[in-house]
């Protein structure tokens, strides 16, 4: 009986390691779809609320718009009114798997609008935490206000 040379015994012993290893990456992606899901399930009311009291701002907008305003105009911010409407009553309704389904079929068939998308998103985040992180604050959260020519 031959021995196996040292490259076929390497060759066996890297298939078995790569079978521990493939079997440890697939546990740890499930691990982390099913954090993510978790997560997505908890902060999914609030992201509702949010978009439902953006829909009505948009909506009392339109309402508000004088006499002089263009009818196409009112009725544009109404229609973004009730489309904002309905994005928060799909969010609602849908579970996470479903939502993270729908995104992938629509980066799927409309990729540069995806793309486009995701900066959009990014740079206004990035707007926000930017405005957000230039407030200095106290202990209680409180605006903290210097005398002029005062260095924190």
């Amino acid at each position: 009986m031959e021995q196996p040379t040292s490259e076929q015994a390497q060759h066996g012993m890297a298939g078995e390691g790569g079978g521990d290893l493939r079997s440890d990456a697939q546990r740890l992606g499930s691990s982390a779809a099913n954090r993510l899901h978790s997560e997505v399930e908890a902060r999914k009311g609030q992201a509702v609320e949010q978009v439902k009291s953006v829909s009505s701002a948009v909506q009392n907008a339109a309402g508000q718009l004088g006499e002089e305003s263009p009818e196409w105009l009112k009725s544009a911010i109404r229609g973004a009114g009730v489309q904002i409407q309905r994005f928060a009553d799909t969010i609602e309704q849908k579970t996470s798997r479903e939502l993270l389904h729908d995104v992938e079929g629509f980066a799927r068939d409309n990729p540069v609008t995806f793309l486009a998308a995701c900066a959009a998103a990014g740079f206004a985040a990035a707007r926000i935490f930017k405005a957000g992180a230039g407030q200095p604050t106290g202990a209680e959260g409180a605006s903290v206000s210097r005398p002029p020519g005062e260095v924190a």
